[in-house]
């Protein structure tokens, strides 16, 4: 009976922890995009300064050395926002794995009435 009551509060349990990650899950493909949009922004620049800075006009190559340089900036904040991305995507994996683990343990428990994870019929076979 004690196994039930508990399967059925990490059953609860979890389902509230799902709903608590449906919004950080949402947020984080927002924040892919930014950051693809922002890594396409510094290519553009990267090229377009590289074609200024190679043409003849004096202000041309000054104004491509500024965007060359606003490039390089902007690849830096993508390739960063990209490591930090990746590492909360990890974080994030690990609290949907959790939720995972706390369903399948709350089912056979609750199914059971044991503290076990298999079913006597399973262990027969």
């Amino acid at each position: 009976m004690l196994a039930k009551i508990a399967g059925a509060v990490l059953l609860v349990w979890g389902v509230i922890m799902a709903f608590k990650l449906v919004l950080p899950v949402i947020g984080g493909l927002f924040d892919l995009i930014i950051v693809l949009a922002i890594g396409l922004l510094a290519v553009g620049a990267l090229y377009m300064g590289k074609r200024w800075l190679d043409g003849e006009g004096t202000l041309g190559r000054f104004i491509g050395a500024l965007v060359l340089i606003a490039g390089v900036a902007l690849a830096f904040k993508a390739a960063m926002g990209l490591v930090m991305g990746v590492f909360g995507a990890l974080l994030l994996m690990l609290k949907v794995a959790l939720v995972l683990v706390m369903f399948y343990v709350g089912l056979r428990w609750l199914q059971n009435g044991e503290f076990r994870l298999r079913s006597s019929d399973e262990l027969r076979a």
